[in-house]
């Protein structure tokens, strides 16, 4: 990422300088013993965010890549990437739900080019960012739709509503923001679903989750009512109870629907979140009893004084063995108080933008990890060569 670069008291950026020099000569200067340092079998792949960040680049530099403009695509380009993936998906479902899939992708698009419309960037609320990554999270959540659920056209219309709403509204600060949210969100709903009665649409709890039809029934499914909401998750406190360290929570109306809000999380691939809120407010213990929901094993790091980079490394090691070779489905609970050391952050960058974490695992490591998932990999028909069988493992 070019825009990271940055400069120093000269007024260079001499991780960018290096860069240069590296892709110019083959090599880099190593200034212990002023000799050259050749390094083999490298690419470089550079981006550059258009809206924030520095945006000069050494033409040194620039002369040496092949450099490409990527606009944000067209509404019609949107529209047919969106609608191949839906009507995809809805073969298998009515023939009324199939044909609702169509109103869906226009007004998901739409109500995206409002929201992102509406509600910008400053430096108080630095997450309201809306990019082509959460529309495509919409589309995520419907697409765990299955047609024994979704049966009308009405409930993916709710659906749509739902997946709206964890991705557009979960991330606005004020009442006042999410009061704006629901009223654009209704707009649209009025708009490309004239023949739904509003009140129909927007009735309340709007709430789909994997434990609708039962703790274990991993079934994606709209909650019928508060009251069966409470039902459902009661019992799985006192089950979690039975078996964990007591947690004596009060299940109130809000707590339900964050629980229902991180379980959509963990059940999504590649699913992260981060809660914030006032210290001592629930927000561990949720994400525990959401865990317990999915059968998920929660894994946390238990800081010391001597706990460093080191330390962190062995722990991560210990949960991506257990994840990618056991086959346990885990939670890495990680709070603000455990960055004891601010390098924690940058394997936990990694660990979220992509799973890979460079320089983990060492490569007689990397070999072992190999040689116990490729049976399991090729079965899966993964190809059997390196890249592929750790790309299967990550």
């Amino acid at each position: 990422d070019l825009n990271m670069a940055m400069l120093d008291k000269y007024n260079t950026a001499s991780n960018i300088s290096l860069m240069r020099q590296h892709m110019g000569y083959g090599h880099i200067t190593d200034l212990a013993k002023m000799s050259p340092k050749v390094l083999l079998n490298t690419q470089y792949l550079a981006a550059m965010n258009p809206t924030a960040g520095s945006f000069t680049i050494n033409p040194r530099l620039q002369r040496l890549f092949a450099t490409f403009a990527i606009n944000f695509p067209s509404t019609e380009s949107l529209n047919t990437i969106y609608s191949t993936f839906l009507s995809g998906h809805l073969k298998a479902f009515s023939a009324e739900a199939a044909e609702a899939g169509k109103k869906v992708v226009q007004a998901a698009l739409m109500l995206h080019k409002r929201v992102a419309a509406t509600f910008r960037k400053t430096a108080i609320n630095f997450q309201y960012e809306f990019n082509i990554r959460h529309l495509a999270g919409v589309f995520q959540g419907i697409l765990m739709a299955r047609p024994e659920q979704v049966s009308d056209s009405v409930k993916l219309a709710q659906l749509w509503l739902h997946e709206s709403e964890r991705v557009y509204h979960d991330r606005l600060a004020s009442a006042a923001d999410q009061k704006k949210y629901k009223d654009l969100a209704l707009e649209q709903a009025k708009k490309y679903f004239k023949e739904m009665s509003p009140t129909t649409l927007m009735s309340e709890p709007l709430i789909f989750c994997h434990f609708a039809n039962g703790v274990g029934d991993k079934t994606y499914d709209k909650v019928s009512s508060t009251s069966d909401l409470s039902l459902l998750l009661e019992s799985a406190l006192k089950d979690y109870n039975e078996t964990h360290a007591v947690m004596d929570l009060v299940l109130f109306e809000d707590a339900m629907r964050h629980v229902a809000r991180i379980s959509r999380i963990l059940e999504s691939p590649g699913g992260h979140a981060l809660l914030v809120g006032v210290g001592g407010s629930g927000k561990q213990s949720l994400t525990k009893l959401a865990s317990y929901t999915a059968a998920y094993t929660v894994f946390h790091i238990v800081i010391s004084a001597t706990y460093g980079v080191a330390d962190l490394k062995e722990d991560l090691k210990d949960m991506y063995r257990k994840c990618g070779l056991k086959a346990i489905g885990m939670t890495f609970l990680f709070t603000d108080s455990q960055v004891t050391d601010e390098r924690f952050l940058v394997m936990i960058n990694d660990l979220l933008a992509s799973g890979s974490i460079p320089g983990l695992f060492a490569p007689e490591d990397q070999d072992d990890i190999i040689n116990e998932v490729r049976s399991t990999a090729i079965r899966s028909g993964v190809a059997d060569s390196r890249e592929a069988l750790w790309g299967y493992f990550i």
